[in-house]
């Protein structure tokens, strides 16, 4: 690969990540929260190829008919490379995400007493945790309210979350079985509020820590922007 390829790929690969962070396409790849470094990674790569574009231009050289021919080779290394910023793949879904490992017993301790109110938003990954591990009970009694997809699982329903800890690659799906909803009625993948309760000592290791959630109202919603927990 010549230099002048070298840095035009440079170019483009920051030119991608620019264009993915101006159209949020970044999440389905990483957390919110990496958006400054990869604002910065984008500056950089886009200097250092421009500059090393004009520097090629200016000490061009007309290459050898042999080494031009192979040179157009390496240019299809930029084809999937442009086609990351025009065609974003869809986020990781509960078939995407990687099955979750062996699960030892999570070592119980007390967890932020949960929002005031009827039935306050809990994130899933944080309730599939208070159930498995908080020795304060903050789940007991306590009416919430949960998103997410439904994953269709040994003739039940369940409610899904993939969650990433740093991007993608790490992702996983975290689950709470809901009682009393018909698979018939939420086909595989519908996004829904649900409302109810966790029932106390539902989560055990036979079953992977994934508890069950007494249901009292069901709502269908909209697939959200980002469809990641963290």
């Amino acid at each position: 690969m010549s230099r002048g390829t070298q840095h035009v790929l440079l170019l483009l690969v920051g030119l991608s990540v620019a264009m993915m962070l101006a159209r949020g396409t970044y999440v389905n790849y990483v957390k919110p929260s990496l958006w400054p470094w990869l604002l910065v990674a984008a500056v950089v790569l886009v200097v250092l190829g421009v500059t090393g574009v004009v520097h090629e231009l200016r000490h061009a050289v007309t290459p050898e008919h042999g080494h031009a021919h192979r040179s157009w080779l390496t240019w299809l290394l930029l084809i999937p490379i442009a086609m990351i910023a025009f065609v974003a793949p869809p986020p990781l879904d509960a078939a995407g995400a990687n099955p979750p490992p062996a699960i030892s017993a999570p070592q119980p301790r007390p967890f932020p007493p949960l929002p005031e109110g009827p039935a306050p938003e809990v994130s899933l990954p944080d309730a599939v945790m208070r159930a498995a591990a908080d020795s304060a009970k903050s789940l007991d009694g306590r009416t919430i309210t949960l998103t997410g997809f439904t994953v269709h699982a040994n003739g039940r329903v369940d409610l899904g979350r993939v969650v990433i800890v740093c991007c993608a690659a790490d992702a996983q799906l975290a689950r709470v079985h809901l009682a009393g909803l018909d698979g018939r009625d939420f086909p595989e993948d519908t996004w829904l509020r649900v409302v109810g309760r966790i029932e106390p000592g539902s989560s055990h290791p036979d079953d992977g820590f994934v508890p069950t959630m007494s249901v009292t109202e069901v709502q269908r919603i909209d697939r959200p922007k980002n469809t990641y927990a963290y």
